[in-house]
């Protein structure tokens, strides 16, 4: 009887490894097109082109590689050709921006369900905010008592990073005035040298690499983090700004009965889809097999040391990766939060002047 048992095992055991070797699916021979939710040279497009390489030759066979760029709709274009005509072959991957809110609250034009892409993997991106020291600002607090009126700079209407200052401002209780028509990043930090305006919104990927210069200059400088939602459902400081108290932090210090509110349901469901705004993503049907090897190509991939070195060379900032599985969580958990909260929606939509 032991025999016999011994035997089954052995045989389960090459069974298993049999399975296990021939699901991992080989690229040998064939070619990768990552389509790209932006025109060249932003910054979709750089993590695409500088991520995508190193995907690639983490893969069975080393495929070859190919860029398309699909702008257009504030990533909506990209994001509905990848949902509804790319093959579910492994071939096309999406590289898309901030499709979970867009999706979720049905924007114009767009047509698919962000729970439905195969996540890949994704970059995160969380954001600062830049306070001019003019208005006297040594504490959160500072905010509702400032030397000068508010007045907060913004590219629009639309805009869910906009969305979050003016949400967070909201619920601390702080008075400012709303500046739009500003047409990138670039011009809303430059109208804080200006003194335009005493408060911008920047990527933290921005504000790192231009950190020396700004302090040099004196005038302004990062006082608060939105933060990044875990896939355990939970706020963290970004790993490269450890010394910022995050938005979630500051709320809970200074109204905490705020989290129960609308503004905090609609604030974690906008600050949440950032954990993924860089998504990497494959058509909904892509068989198992596919997305799993690729899922771990770029887990693989993006945490080598090396790797991670090379790219932080090249982009003179430090990333943070997440993984296949912890953002089909997140992306999964937003929309039945969404869905179960009409309020999130209302309020985004007002906000953020969306019909």
């Amino acid at each position: 009887m032991k025999s016999l048992s011994a035997l089954a095992t052995a045989s389960a055991l090459i069974l298993s490894a049999h399975c296990s070797a021939s699901a991992q699916t080989s690229f040998e021979g064939k070619t990768i097109r990552f389509v790209i939710a932006s025109t060249p040279s932003g910054p979709t497009d750089l993590t695409g082109r500088v991520f995508g390489p190193h995907i690639a030759k983490a893969l069975p066979g080393k495929p070859t590689v190919i860029f398309e760029n699909r702008p257009g709709a504030v990533g909506v274009i990209a994001a509905n050709y990848i949902y509804n005509v790319a093959k579910p072959d492994g071939l096309t991957v999406g590289v898309l921006l901030g499709m979970v809110t867009s999706g979720l609250m049905r924007i114009e034009g767009v047509q698919y369900e962000p729970s439905k892409f195969a996540m890949v993997g994704a970059i995160s991106a969380t954001q600062v905010l830049l306070a001019r020291k003019d208005i006297g600002y040594k504490e959160p607090k500072d905010l509702l008592n400032p030397a000068k009126p508010l007045v907060l700079a913004s590219l629009g209407t639309g805009s869910t990073t906009d969305a979050a200052n003016r949400l967070f401002l909201d619920m601390i209780g702080a008075k400012y005035r709303y500046v739009t028509g500003y047409p990138g990043q670039a011009e809303t930090i430059l109208a804080l040298s200006r003194d335009e305006a005493n408060l911008a919104n920047a990527s933290h990927n921005t504000y790192l690499t231009r950190r020396d210069s700004i302090r040099s200059e004196g005038l302004y400088d990062s006082v608060l983090q939105r933060g990044e939602l875990t896939s355990t459902g939970s706020f963290r400081r970004n790993p490269a700004l450890p010394e910022y108290p995050t938005m979630v932090e500051v709320i809970e210090q200074m109204k905490p009965e705020a989290k129960k509110t609308a503004d905090f349901a609609a604030y974690r469901s906008v600050v949440g889809s950032m954990a993924v705004h860089y998504s990497f993503v494959l058509p909904p049907k892509t068989p198992n097999d596919v997305v799993e090897t690729m899922r771990k190509a770029m887990s693989e991939a993006l945490n080598d040391p090396e790797t991670r070195k090379q790219i932080v060379d090249m982009i003179k900032s430090d990333y943070d990766f997440v993984s296949g599985t912890d953002g089909q969580k997140i992306v999964e958990a937003l929309e039945k939060d969404y869905n179960a909260d009409p309020r999130i929606g209302e309020r985004l939509k007002d906000i953020m002047a969306v019909k």
